[in-house]
């Protein structure tokens, strides 16, 4: 969501090389276990799992939390950490009455929900009015440490138009009001109405960067820099780039193998893989805000820019050309892998609901929260 500070710890080590490190934050919904409707109980989650989770927090909304993890170097190490949280939360909905829930969008929701009581959050409903009733949503971002504030803007350039192919990856919302959207994630449909939304234009260099972000604030919804809500930001408080395409993930491995992707394509621009100018020449701002619509709708089945090879391509070919930008023994390629045989949180959510229904989406979104680990290589 776009409403909250980030809470990932600095990302960059002090001898990690650029890009070598990241973080990711998961966000998750807790839902009435009938009608996978969400309840306003995350405060009392989040006093149950803050003396073990100290980077747990509350959100927007009162029926959601959040946790980062700290900074990390290998695919095993994000795992570990995301799997000891989902498991505490699934405990502690359990003894609440309600299932957690890591997904996009609820499959069921209801008007005007409760939001966090904090002042900021008070505000941000009011300014958003009407647009809180399909606001309900979760995301999971990744951050990649990169201590160059020149770099981290020359790479956020070649960032953009890895977008479409990275949302379709990610698509885990296709229900909404107990029905399915048509969308593989209908989360990036409910983003596009912000303020600020999808992916910005090029920017010149930092100052460009600064001055826009300085001329946004205040503007709409837009109270702060947090609520900048494009799909890539620099970290205002943060040495890092912040990807925020990401539907909530149905498991953890799901979460770090979209990281460990978007680590490989941050340091293969660093690297000099393909050139900045070159990609944004090649796709236009329509073009890739267009090719992200398309992600959302199609998932997989999505065509989508290849920033390599300068063309539209399938999804599978885009990733080929993202894997090839590097070589590093960084377990990416398996991970990657891994996903596109499960297929996308919405591909398994729409299964799971053609198979039992309400109940197969509640097995679904609920199962990986407290499943068995999955050891990733790297």
């Amino acid at each position: 969501m776009p409403t909250s500070e980030s809470s990932v710890p600095n990302a960059t080590g002090p001898s990690a090389p650029d890009g070598s490190t990241f973080g990711i934050e998961e966000e998750f919904v807790l839902l009435e276990p009938d009608s996978l409707r969400p309840v306003a109980r995350g405060g009392e989650a989040l006093a149950a799992l803050k003396p073990a989770f100290e980077a747990a927090t509350t959100e927007f909304l009162a029926s959601q939390l959040e946790i980062a993890t700290g900074i990390c170097r290998t695919g095993d190490e994000a795992l570990g950490q995301l799997e000891a949280f989902r498991a505490a939360l699934a405990d502690v909905a359990a003894g609440l009455g309600v299932v957690a829930a890591s997904t996009g969008t609820p499959y069921e929701v209801e008007r005007a929900p409760e939001v966090t009581r904090a002042a900021r959050y008070e505000h941000i409903r009011d300014d958003i009015a009407a647009m809180i009733d399909d606001h309900q949503v979760c995301g999971m971002h990744v951050h990649i440490g990169i201590a160059d504030a020149a770099e981290r803007v020359r790479v956020l350039n070649g960032l953009r138009a890895w977008m479409p192919m990275l949302t379709a990856l990610a698509a885990n919302s296709p229900f909404w009001h107990g029905e399915d959207t048509g969308f593989a994630s209908w989360r990036t449909v409910v983003m596009r109405r912000w303020t600020t939304a999808g992916i910005p234009s090029p920017f010149a260099d930092v100052d460009d960067y600064d001055h826009r972000i300085r001329d946004l604030v205040g503007i709409g919804a837009t109270r702060d820099k947090p609520l900048v809500a494009w799909t890539l930001r620099l970290s205002h408080h943060l040495p890092t780039i912040e990807l925020r395409f990401a539907d909530a993930q149905l498991a953890a491995q799901d979460s770090v193998a979209l990281a460990l992707l978007c680590r490989r394509i941050v340091r293969g621009i660093l690297h000099g893989v393909h050139r900045t100018d070159d990609v944004d020449g090649r796709f236009a701002p329509e073009v890739l805000d267009a090719a992200v619509w398309e992600a959302a709708r199609h998932g997989l089945d999505s065509a989508v820019p290849d920033p390599v090879r300068g063309v539209m391509a399938s999804v599978a070919e885009a990733v080929d050309s993202a894997l090839g930008m590097r070589d590093d023994d960084d377990g990416c390629p398996a991970a990657v892998a891994g996903l596109l045989v499960r297929g996308t949180g919405a591909d398994r959510q729409r299964a799971a609901h053609a198979e039992r229904g309400i109940a197969g989406v509640r097995q679904c979104v609920t199962a990986s929260v407290d499943g068995p680990a999955h050891r990733l290589a790297g």
